[in-house]
């Protein structure tokens, strides 16, 4: 029983990262198609890669700063 609470305790903390992933993935997805426009050498292909990194990583930095604390 009490390993099931703190399974469950333990996915209510991560739970928002899921919600920062979706987020940067957007964002990655949107600004990436943009950058490989604006920047012809890099290309709307790697812009979007550039574009899905950027926005992960940032998202998973963003999630740890306002991460609930115990």
């Amino acid at each position: 029983m009490g390993e099931k609470a703190a399974g469950d305790k333990a996915a209510a903390a991560d739970a928002g990262l899921t919600r920062y992933i979706i987020i940067g993935v957007v964002v990655g997805v949107i600004a990436g198609p943009v950058l490989g426009l604006l920047v012809p050498s890099i290309g709307v292909g790697f812009g979007i890669s550039i574009g899905l990194f950027v926005g992960i990583v940032g998202a998973v930095i963003a999630w740890f700063v306002v991460r609930p604390k115990k």
